[in-house]
């Protein structure tokens, strides 16, 4: 049978249509619906799609971490790996944050909404509305670099070394040149002491002449007196 060109044109649209549709159905077949952003369970905690580790090269730039990554040995805690909670209670200086990851997701918990330690009851996010178990976690901590000035009190010890001179009085001996031709004459002055002249001593000596002529006539009186008493009595 021939096909006009009219009819043959209506069975190519048809085949084109029919090949569309086919393409569509198994487009729509394979296609996968659009998997839902992870939960985390937590609100202090911020929950990822996907894989990271403390060798990831993001391992400290995901969700606004700093630092460098930093493993559990550097923490006293309970629970972690292969549990469903982690509880820290103590951690090094300059902790910026703390991953924790479970199945296809994890949890970032920065420190300024961790508050104080203890941090407890971190979890991975949710995997069909309940908490996996933590396959791993590490932390993302800034290191504190000593400070440069570190004073290096170099003890300059100066010594006072003290120097004693022994002050001798400069003796200004003025030496008198002798020769043959010159004579150096020594005049010695002697002073002799004037004798002490008592006036007392003086008068003694040379005026007791009287006193003893004073004494005789007062004996010469007294012995007149006597004879007359005498006399008058006989």
């Amino acid at each position: 049978m021939r096909l006009t060109p009219l009819r043959r044109s209506g069975l190519l649209g048809a085949a084109t249509v029919a090949a569309v549709a086919s393409l569509a159905l198994v487009t729509t077949a394979f296609a996968q619906p659009d998997k839902p952003a992870p939960t985390s369970g937590d609100q202090r905690a911020v929950a990822y799609s996907g894989n990271v580790d403390i060798a990831h090269p993001d391992a400290c730039t995901v969700g606004g971490l700093t630092g460098t990554p930093v493993g559990p040995g550097e923490f006293t805690f309970t629970g972690g790996v292969d549990k469903l909670d982690l509880d820290i209670t103590a951690a090094p200086e300059g902790v910026t944050g703390v991953v924790v990851k479970g199945a296809d997701a994890y949890n970032v918990y920065l420190a300024d909404k961790l508050g104080a330690l203890p941090w407890n009851d971190l979890r991975a996010p949710d995997k069909n509305e309940k908490a996996p178990a933590i396959s791993h976690w590490y932390a993302c901590v800034v290191k504190k670099t000593p400070s440069s000035s570190s004073s290096s009190s170099s003890s300059s010890t100066t010594s006072s070394s003290t120097v004693t001179q022994s002050s001798t009085p400069s003796s200004s001996s003025t030496s008198t040149p002798t020769s043959s031709s010159e004579v150096v004459a020594t005049t010695t002055t002697t002073t002799v002491a004037a004798p002490v002249v008592d006036d007392d001593l003086a008068s003694t000596g040379f005026g007791s002449a009287w006193l003893v002529g004073l004494g005789a006539a007062l004996l010469a009186a007294g012995a007149a007196v006597l004879f007359v008493l005498r006399r008058r009595r006989a």
